[in-house]
């Protein structure tokens, strides 16, 4: 019986470091091709040019929503530990752009008909202990699924204490046993050194065999690797085929991730059309990175049809999800009456509940100034909804961050 393994990942390096420049006067792109969103089948790659496709065009009108600098967002994916460790100090305190962990159960498997695994379906309801019942004396007769269930068991610390080792162990004997689910959870302990010493190539090794079975996690991170060059050969072309494959199986952070690699990869592989395709299919799933990156392509008419109104609800969605970058792009929307129309108060309220996560903008901090003391109360009320903790009215806002 197949075992379907979590999703544990490379995420994309965190947008919200990127600094806004003011009011960066970017202008709609040269050519606005017709949108992909309404398609299925991906874009064809563009042919390379000797123009920019995002240069502006001579007379364009300037934009008030600036784009995330591509340098926020070209660094490789990053890796995270699987379910067994806890984030680092530093990417806890990263804000937002980064997708959550699933916080799903790992086998999330359907239990019907006369071949009903018992102890999986136990699982799946919360009877842990049940489950490891089960599965424990199918596990010592060498039954590969049984083995993979007593690792997650182990890893999670679903009825039992977490010990990496002996998920290590019981992964190991199923992926012996030809169990292509076990070797996907084992290579991420490989990659991460849980449990298992460190072992990039080892990890790749493991990716591999379960990328035979279409495991969409496994390919996404086995491109992981062939993007940064650890633990496979340095290869970008490679890496985006594996994302390409992980996208079409429907994996939301591949899809973004592929997205973010036709913006900002490699100058002879970018590509805006099919950028604008994945990241709309990855907002649309709910990845709320993708939701800001894909509202300003729509706004800019980058890859797409260039559509304010439609931005802006993008904006808004991510923006009601606690994310303040999008928070800011509404504000600007507000501001400038683009998308939305123009609401001094609703543009500060936001920007006030985006500057209590950290996040500030010099152009939107002038526009709080200008505030009269009814506005700002207003403003201040609006931003409570999203944001209780505002900062001071007093707030030095040259002191401020993406």
């Amino acid at each position: 019986m197949s075992v379907p393994t979590a999703s544990s990942r490379f995420l994309a390096a965190a947008l919200a470091t990127a600094t806004l420049v003011g009011a960066a006067a970017l202008a709609r792109a040269e050519e606005t091709p017709a949108s992909p969103a309404t398609s299925e089948t991906p874009p064809a790659p563009a042919t390379p040019s000797a123009s920019d496709s995002s240069a502006p065009q001579e007379g364009a009108p300037a934009i008030a929503i600036p784009d995330v600098p591509a340098a926020a967002t070209a660094t490789p994916m990053r890796r995270r530990d699987s379910t067994l460790a806890a984030p680092t100090p530093a990417e806890a305190a990263t804000p937002v752009l980064t997708p959550p962990v699933s916080q799903k159960p790992p086998l999330p498997l359907a239990v019907e008909g006369e071949n009903a695994d018992y102890a999986y379906g136990a699982f799946q309801r919360g009877w842990y202990l049940t489950a490891l019942a089960l599965a424990t004396p199918r596990a010592e007769q060498g039954d590969s699924a049984a083995q993979t269930l007593l690792g997650v068991l182990y890893e999670t610390g679903h009825g039992l204490p977490r010990d990496a080792r002996k998920a290590a162990s019981w992964y190991d004997l199923a992926v012996s046993s030809g169990n292509k689910q076990a070797a996907g959870r084992l290579g991420l302990l490989y990659l991460n050194g849980i449990g298992v010493p460190e072992d990039r190539k080892k990890a790749g090794d493991l990716f591999e065999i379960a990328a035979e079975a279409d495991i969409a996690a496994a390919i996404y991170n086995l491109a992981g690797l062939y993007q940064t060059g650890e633990g496979r050969p340095f290869d970008p072309e490679k890496a985006r085929d594996l994302l390409e494959r992980a996208a079409d199986l429907g994996d939301i952070d591949a899809r973004f991730q592929l997205a973010q690699f036709y913006l900002d990869g490699p100058a002879d592989l970018r590509d805006e059309r099919r950028a604008a395709f994945w990241m709309g299919r990855a907002a649309r799933q709910g990845h709320v990175g993708a939701q800001v990156r894909y509202a300003i392509l729509r706004f800019n008419g980058r890859g797409v049809d260039p559509d304010e109104q439609e931005a802006a609800s993008w904006f808004e969605q991510a923006a009601k999800s606690g994310n303040p970058v999008a928070m800011n792009r509404l504000a600007r929307v507000y501001a400038y009456g683009r998308g939305r129309p123009r609401d001094i108060e609703k543009a500060a309220g936001w920007h006030l509940a985006a500057r209590a996560s950290g996040i500030s903008d010099l152009e939107l901090d002038g526009i709080l100034s200008g505030l009269e003391p009814a506005q700002r109360t207003k403003a201040e009320d609006f931003a409570k909804a999203y944001a209780p903790a505002l900062p001071e009215a007093a707030e030095d806002p040259s002191e401020t961050t993406p």
